[in-house]
């Protein structure tokens, strides 16, 4: 049995069972809490763009969720619309200034253990073809 693991236990394992003379890798791999299906969105001045996320946490578990522009700026005003479950964020009317790295963060306990996961999504300025 392996306990407590973390994300500095993934990699992958090598094991030989000397009664057999038996080797076998194991790989270990851990979920991402948060997940973006899509890490760039292109969008022009004025045009609507949603970021989505995936949270891969047993609903069961209480989660706190929080989304940002980084390095630090909150997303707050009439521009930002967050969806009731926090997993999308609409920016309306994009101007320059939403052009960025967006974070969305999930804090959450399990067993006694506090973890902190994020996922970045960066909105980009759509090129013209010319």
């Amino acid at each position: 049995n392996i306990n407590n693991i973390a994300d500095k236990n993934a990699g992958v394992y090598a094991f030989y069972i000397a009664s057999t003379q038996t080797t076998a890798l194991v790989e270990v791999i851990l979920f991402s809490a948060v997940e973006s299906g899509q890490k760039y969105y292109y969008a022009g001045l004025g045009d609507e763009v949603v970021l989505k996320v995936t949270f891969n946490v047993v609903d069961t578990i209480e989660k706190e969720i929080s989304w940002k522009k980084l390095p630090h700026k909150p997303v707050t005003g009439n521009n930002y619309i967050l969806s009731a479950d926090q997993s999308s964020l609409t920016i309306r009317s994009v101007t320059s200034k939403d052009f960025g790295t967006y974070r969305c963060t999930a804090t959450f306990e399990v067993e006694g253990v506090a973890y902190t996961k994020h996922a970045d999504i960066v909105v980009k300025e759509e090129e013209d073809d010319e």
